[in-house]
């Protein structure tokens, strides 16, 4: 089975360091071990975490079709500042305290981690995997996808108060029509497709659409994603209430391709992957019929997430996203979480609960720090006002057991308050 990848109120994670993956078998670079991860490998057990999905997060596109979203402009070097304190840190973990590097370095669920501070690289550690290695970030894709909407908001192209059905007239007749943009990318829509339904309930219409573009196994009579889109039903007012989405992430996808003519992927190279100064080409998955895996489908070294992350820190290097995009994640527009999610999130936070949610990014705190997780253990975090970015990749165990990250990175972006 699937584990939840739902990533804002998702459990706690299990407190067990128990794994799989022996030492030998981390690297995976043996022809035994790959020939046998090929053996095992199969569309219903590759997410269930453990070997094979370790194996796959980093060669996603030997199991999937993939489109290039190429570099074609120089690599934006960065500089190096390692910060002791970030390492040497405390912090508390699913065993107890530790060192916030012994922690990285002994984890069986981390594979990688960069801390960027005042554009510089403070902290990296790839403990299960290599720096020159490209990772399926799962749904940190959804907001390099609306970082992209918010840049032809900048060029004057799109009007996200306007509805998603004009720019994308196919949404005309379906219950999507009329919802603004605005609501989508907030992942406020309304619409009755929640990914928290499960993904591996074959019922549930999260596993139509990612059926639709082969991620899942087929059960079902072929349908086009459009036709899975136009058939989905809204069941509470739109802007209402924030609620994980995936479908909102596709209509913002489309929304793109449409705008500007171009399959999805070479948008972003040239809205954002030309614009980071990224040192490698990332990919994108696809289905049979080119339809893009929009909110789940970027596979990327780390260090280009960290560059992707500087959008929001370095607006002397990058000029990509609107001042408008940035006051709606650091302002009071967004989404509010209501008592219930607040409540929940107070579990893993304390009295440092983020509140509310906007243009994809799950969490977003007081101070404006933010946060997108995604499936098995990816997350980027970004504080714009500490100029503080830290982006990771994971793999969860065979049994659900995860890292225990994002509560200690928040913590660690802090402490360069006195630095």
């Amino acid at each position: 089975m699937r584990f939840n990848r739902y990533p804002v109120f998702e459990a706690l994670p299990v407190l067990a360091l128990s794994f799989s993956l022996s030492a030998s078998a981390i690297s995976q670079t043996s022809l035994e071990t790959v020939r046998e991860i090929y053996h095992q490998y199969t569309p219903e057990n590759f997410d269930d975490g453990g070997e094979i999905s370790h194996y796959v997060w980093r060669n996603f596109v030997s199991f999937f079709p993939q489109a290039t979203i190429s570099r074609t402009q120089p690599k934006r070097s960065l500089g190096i500042t390692l910060n002791s304190a970030l390492s040497s840190a405390a912090v508390e973990t699913e065993l107890g305290r530790s060192r916030f590097g012994t922690y990285v370095e002994n984890s069986p669920f981390i594979d990688g981690v960069i801390i960027l501070v005042d554009g510089q690289i403070a902290y990296e550690s790839y403990p299960n995997m290599e720096a020159y290695e490209r990772h399926l970030s799962w749904s940190i894709t959804k907001v390099v996808v609306s970082t992209a909407l918010a840049a032809l908001e900048s060029q004057g192209r799109v009007n996200v108060d306007h509805a998603a059905s004009d720019y994308l007239p196919d949404l005309i007749g379906s219950d999507w029509q009329g919802i603004s943009l605005r609501d989508i990318v907030n992942m406020a829509s309304g619409i009755d497709c929640l990914d928290s339904d499960g993904y591996q309930n074959t019922e549930t219409c999260i596993y139509r659409l990612e059926e639709s573009l082969g991620l899942t196994a087929p059960v079902h009579p072929e349908q086009s994603t459009m036709e899975n889109l136009r058939s989905m039903r809204q069941y509470r007012s739109s802007g209402e209430k924030y609620e994980y989405a995936s479908a909102d992430t596709f209509v913002t996808g489309l929304v793109i391709e449409n705008i500007t003519g171009e399959p999805l992927w070479l948008a972003l190279q040239e809205l954002i992957w030309d614009q980071i100064g990224a040192e490698a080409d990332a990919l994108m998955m696809i289905s049979s019929a080119g339809v893009p895996a929009s909110h789940a489908g970027l596979s990327a070294r780390l260090l280009d997430l960290a560059r992707f992350g500087e959008i929001f820190t370095a607006d002397d290097l990058i000029d990509v996203v609107s001042p408008l995009h940035l006051a709606d994640l650091a302002s009071d527009n967004g989404i509010d979480f209501d008592a219930a999610q607040v409540a929940q999130l107070a579990r893993r936070f304390n009295e440092d609960v983020p509140k509310k949610a906007a243009w994809q990014w799950d969490m977003i705190w007081d101070d404006g720090a933010m946060f997108k997780g995604g499936y098995s253990g990816q997350g980027i975090f970004v504080d714009p006002d500490r100029d503080f970015i830290a982006v990771w990749f994971g793999t969860t165990g065979a049994d659900g057991q995860s890292h225990y990250l994002l509560p200690m990175i928040r913590k660690l972006s802090k402490l360069t308050d006195n630095q």
